[in-house]
Order: C-alpha cells, then structure tokens, then sequence
C-alpha cells in the first residue's frame, strides 16, 4: 500500500480496492455459471427427430430449473463474498476508529503518555501517528512546564530565606516567562 501523504486520513486507494474486489468477485461467479452450463450444454440430443424434439423440451425444462439453481447459487455465493469483504474493510475502518476514541479518552483524563497502535494496513494508520505526535508534544511541553514550576516554587523559598529578593523575583519572572513561552503555543 502507497504511503499516505501528511493531510490524509483516509488513504484514496481504499475505495477503489473495495470496488475492485467486488467486481473480481462477480466476474469470477459469471465465469463459474458460464463453465457450469458449458458443462450441462455438451450432452447429445438424440438420433431421430421425434426424439431430438422430445429431448429438446426436456432439456428446455431442466435449463430452466438448473439455471434458477447455478444463478440463485452463484447470486447467494457473491452476495456472501461482498457482504464478507464489505465487512473486512469496514473492520479496517471501525475498530481503529473505535481505538482512536479510546486513545482520544485517555488524552482528555490526562494520560498524555498514552500511544494508540494500529495495524500499517488500517485505513486511518496516518491519523493515529498524527495522533502520536500531539500527544508526544503535549508531553514534552507539560513536562517542560512542571519543570519551570518546581524552579518557581525554589525560587519562593530562596525569595523567603534570603534578604537580596531582586535576583529572587527576576528569576521568577524569567521562570513565569518560559512558561507563558511554552503556553503561548497552544490557541486557548
């Protein structure tokens, strides 16, 4: 499978495979009816007229009977094989989809070092690395700003032992600066 450019979520070639597969599956139905009924085609009709006739009505009958069973057949195996990759390739669309809600779940109850892994074959696979990345860079910037905090919170506690409070609150300052630097990133 191509690689998915940055801005798809949805590969374009998935809709063409499932109507690629459809038709496969028709035409190799078509084929089998076709070979069926060569096969019924090739008996001898009879040696006389009154019995070629006789046979030709017989036959006209059993055409009829038999091509109700090969098309029902070959229509129900058909239908069964689209119903069945129809439902393959929305597995590949929904249970990742279904990830990707629970993963978006763990993100919002604050569990920013939560992954969500899917298969290279899942429709949605670049989303989910997209998915990664906000959650790796929501990470990094938290953990950055609980740093910048336990630096402020030092900083207090100096600002209440020492007498010389400039270089205290320039620091604070300076602290309450990268944060609102790192902050000021994301649209609030």
């Amino acid at each position: 499978m191509r690689e998915a450019q940055a801005d798809q979520v949805i590969d374009k070639t998935y809709p063409r495979l499932l109507v690629i597969h459809c038709a496969l599956i028709f035409i190799a139905g078509l084929l089998v009816t076709a070979a069926i009924f060569l096969g019924l085609m090739s008996r001898p009709i009879g040696p006389t007229y009154g019995e070629g006739f006789r046979m030709l009505a017989q036959l006209n009958r059993d055409i009829f009977y038999k091509s109700l069973v090969i098309y029902g057949s070959t229509v129900l195996v058909a239908l069964c094989c689209v119903a069945g990759s129809t439902l393959l390739y929305s597995h590949r669309v929904a249970g990742p989809v279904y990830r990707l809600r629970l993963f978006a779940g763990r993100i919002a109850k604050g569990e920013l070092n939560a992954r969500v892994t899917l298969r290279q074959t899942d429709v949605v696979h670049p989303l989910a690395e997209e998915m990664n990345r906000m959650s790796d860079n929501f990470h990094r910037t938290l953990t950055a700003v609980r740093q910048e905090v336990e630096v402020l919170e030092k900083q207090t506690e100096l600002l209440d032992k020492t007498p010389d409070r400039r270089q205290a609150l320039a620091e604070i300052r300076g602290g309450a600066e990268r944060i609102s630097a790192r902050i000021g990133r994301y649209r609030l």
